[in-house]
């Protein structure tokens, strides 16, 4: 079951404040129907998001879901495109990563990607592991984003660690909005899973 109040109060979809719980989800339905379409070449009725993780993705400006295992390769241009989703994540009006540029030696590295954060450049070696993402290097360009937006990202792992795996949601959040997402919802974050691994 969706609850609607409970995202928009922990800081989903404040693009979308004007608009009601039900102007929003049906905003969010249409543009679900429409890539559809497209994507089948004819009209198609998707189903109605029933679930609170399936409704929190869509806000892309707050939430980073991601498939670690993303077809990385040499010709792939997939940090490229990684930087461009941290962008978008940031919340940010103006785009903060600049300058993306993503080098090969081989198919098998060394990878290098240059590009500038706030005007300053940076270089950074994700480390080649087939087609899969270097997680490392992705935490480190949202740090990188935290320090000067002031909102650190929270990996989280839904309630029952039920999202424990190769896919990665990455949440930016103020210390109240992660309170109401594990008292309302129940969700559970990576620190805190750290943190209770270790006391064991």
């Amino acid at each position: 079951m969706v609850n609607l109040d409970a995202l928009r109060q922990a800081g989903f979809f404040k693009d979308h404040s004007h608009l009601s719980n039900d102007e929003l989800l049906e905003m969010i339905h249409q543009q679900r129907k429409q890539l559809y379409t497209q994507m089948f070449g004819y009209e198609y009725e998707p189903e109605r998001l029933k679930d609170d993780h399936s409704l929190a993705v869509r806000d892309t400006t707050k939430m980073l879901c991601l498939d670690t295992e993303a077809d990385v390769g040499i010709d792939n241009n997939k940090y490229v495109e990684l930087l461009l989703l941290c962008n978008t994540v940031s919340g940010s009006d103006t785009n903060i990563i600049t300058d993306i540029e993503e080098h090969w030696e081989s198919p098998a590295g060394l990878i290098h990607v240059t590009y500038k954060i706030n005007g300053e450049t940076r270089s950074y070696e994700p480390e080649y592991a087939d087609d899969w993402i270097d997680q490392k290097f992705l935490e480190h360009a949202l740090d990188e984003i935290s320090a000067l937006t002031k909102e650190p990202f929270h990996l989280c792992l839904g309630p029952n660690e039920e999202w424990f795996g190769q896919d990665v949601n990455y949440i930016r959040l103020k210390p109240q909005e992660r309170k109401i997402l594990e008292e309302v919802l129940h969700w559970r974050f990576f620190d805190d899973f750290l943190k209770e691994m270790r006391q064991k």
